[in-house]
């Protein structure tokens, strides 16, 4: 196999058909996409050609299952050893370490992380940041509202994010 190849692995969950892009060797998460997300140019050169019927990698179906409790409300452990962030800024990556600390359940704004990061005005930051998050809903971005409430932007689209927010503050999780 070719050490550029990239595998794609789709799966289904409560939200829709979301897939994890990886490498086999050594192991590496390069993005996970929702549902009606595609791969850009930069990735899709680098994907292979595979069968349906082959092995997936541990290591991803760990990552399935840890997006699933996600969506259903479970405390997440990460590896995120695992995940690359080749193109990732420090300023980018304090955004997303932040967001992925707001809890389940619980909502943040985008000028809160800005103040989080030490940037109090970099509020556009942080929402151009979270528009490219490679890893949706482990690095929960859905969970950033804008200051006056409304929604914001979200790469699912608003009705995704509306329907996460949603489950997420009524306690009842989507169910797998």
């Amino acid at each position: 196999m070719n050490e550029n190849c990239l595998e794609s692995v789709s799966f289904k969950t409560p939200i829709g058909d979301m897939s994890v892009i990886y490498s086999e060797n050594p192991f590496t998460i390069y993005r996970i996409l929702l549902p009606g997300n595609k791969t850009n140019n930069s990735i899709t050169s680098f994907l292979c050609d595979s069968s349906n019927d082959r092995m997936v990698h541990e290591k991803v179906t760990e990552t399935i299952n840890l997006i699933g409790n996600s969506i259903k409300g479970k405390p997440l452990a990460i590896s995120w050893e695992w995940f690359s962030w080749a193109g990732v800024t420090e300023l980018q990556k304090a955004v997303y370490d932040q967001t992925a600390m707001i809890p389940y359940g619980s909502l943040s704004t985008y000028k809160e992380i800005a103040q989080r990061i030490g940037r109090p005005k970099a509020c556009r930051f942080v929402g151009t940041a979270l528009s490219k998050n490679p890893f949706p809903v482990l690095i929960p971005c859905h969970r950033v509202i804008r200051s006056d409430n409304k929604i914001g932007g979200f790469g699912g689209g608003s009705r995704l994010k509306q329907l996460l927010i949603n489950a997420e503050a009524s306690g009842s999780p989507l169910r797998i």
